[in-house]
């Protein structure tokens, strides 16, 4: 496709995308437009020489050149505009289904003090255990990105907390760059970004939605400065920069694109399938079911990633673990080619509207929190190439969050219980 076409159409979809979030209230289309547009940068980045294709020897003959660059991108476009318009066609205002208010969620919160100050304790002290593990390949040492889940609940004992006092504050604000280090990795970028999204959505919740969305994409650069500094310090110790420098580093890899390089990716799929695999038809969604039971247990388990099918099939050796990410819609096509990406692009577009309505039922700001945890786990789930260890990790950092929510709903049972009652005697 025409390069001006397929700006003109991103282009489209932000517009459109901007405007339901004015009318609608609803951020996932802006969510799906705006990371097309960050993906589609790879494209400008690539043509302009301002970066280079990616290289691994994976035993293959892949070719990287601008055609199958193109064929990448729209595809990516493809399904992205696939999802982004069944999103808004499917779209139904949420219900407040679940008739809570803030003093319940407060009151819930209160009491349970105790327990998420312990948990965080306890999970911040296996993040300063295992700190300087290599955790980004045992499931086992992700343990502690639970801590996510612990930070969110303790700012919502500060909020709750409504303290005016000027050391109190300097102190909560002493914890939380504590955390921050604490959480901010460069072998899992999430855990960083796992809380202080939610808590930056919580924060803006009463903010109009025109200053939301200026206010969310200086938030994204922020952010895209952050998430490439940790990056970069992969291969190069930036301890000793200064502020200005290591904002430098952080630049070079956001112009060079060097952490969206999904088209990459993406083209490695688009040369794997159906020519040296055939399409996994469904495996990879089902493998977010199957994928938690040991090996050990079920031998013939289907193998993650197409690289260890790959070898698997061809060298009868099992080394490397994972590719380079091609996006979700990368996912959709190995599972079935353009038939793929249009299908799943559907049954996601399907999900998210559904999974929104949920985080939006109750009617305590609780629901600002969740749709928040929603926004940001679309972060991995959309950069993917391992759709069941994406989702997995999302999961692990917020396990806590589902189990309050749960306990959470039986106190507001509790409470308009006691209130029916309370009727009845008078």
């Amino acid at each position: 496709m025409d390069r001006s076409i397929t700006h003109g159409i991103l282009l489209i979809n932000l517009i459109v995308a901007v405007i339901f979030y004015l009318r609608r209230k609803n951020e996932v289309p802006f969510f799906i437009a705006l990371f097309n547009m960050i993906v589609e940068y790879r494209i400008v980045a690539l043509d302009s020489g301002v970066s280079t294709f990616i290289t691994y020897n994976y035993g293959i003959d892949f070719k990287f050149n601008m055609e199958y660059a193109y064929i990448a991108s729209d595809l990516i476009l493809l399904g992205s505009c696939i999802m982004l318009y069944c999103f808004i066609i499917f779209h139904r205002p949420a219900e407040k289904t679940i008739k809570d208010n803030n003093e319940m969620l407060k009151t819930f919160v209160t009491k349970s003090k105790t327990q998420i100050i312990l948990g965080l304790c306890f999970f911040s002290a296996v993040s300063i255990v295992l700190g300087g593990r290599n955790d980004a390949g045992s499931y086992s040492l992700l343990i502690k990105i639970a801590n996510s889940s612990f930070i969110i609940m303790l700012y919502l004992i500060i909020f709750f907390s409504k303290t005016k006092a000027l050391l109190i504050k300097l102190t909560y604000g002493g914890v939380f760059l504590f955390l921050g280090y604490l959480t901010y990795s460069n072998s899992i970028r999430f855990q960083f970004l796992a809380w202080i999204i939610p808590i930056g959505y919580f924060i803006v919740r009463n903010v109009k939605p025109g200053r939301k969305i200026i206010l969310s994409i200086v938030g994204l650069f922020f952010i895209l400065i952050v998430f490439s500094l940790a990056g970069a310090s992969r291969g190069t110790d930036i301890g000793g920069l200064t502020t200005q420098q290591k904002y430098e580093v952080g630049m070079q890899r956001i112009v060079a694109a060097d952490d969206v390089n999904f088209i990459d990716g993406f083209m490695m799929i688009y040369q794997v399938y159906p020519k040296l695999l055939d399409y996994d038809y469904g495996i990879e969604h089902l493998a977010v079911f199957f994928r938690p039971i040991p090996r050990s247990w079920w031998p013939g388990k289907p193998l993650a990633s197409w690289v260890r099918n790959y070898q698997a099939k061809y060298t009868g050796k099992v080394l490397e673990s994972a590719g380079f990410s091609p996006t979700i819609w990368g996912v959709f096509y190995s599972e079935g080619g353009t038939f793929g990406v249009v299908i799943f692009s559907v049954f996601w577009a399907w999900m998210l509207n559904y999974l929104y309505r949920k985080f939006s039922a109750f009617n305590s700001d609780l629901s600002v929190i969740l749709v928040g945890i929603l926004l940001v786990s679309l972060i991995p789930v959309f950069r993917s190439g391992d759709l069941a260890g994406d989702l997995a990790i999302v999961l692990m950092s917020f396990w806590p969050i589902m189990l309050f929510v749960k306990y959470y709903k039986k106190f507001i049972k509790a409470e308009l219980r006691k209130e029916r009652l309370k009727q009845l005697v008078v």
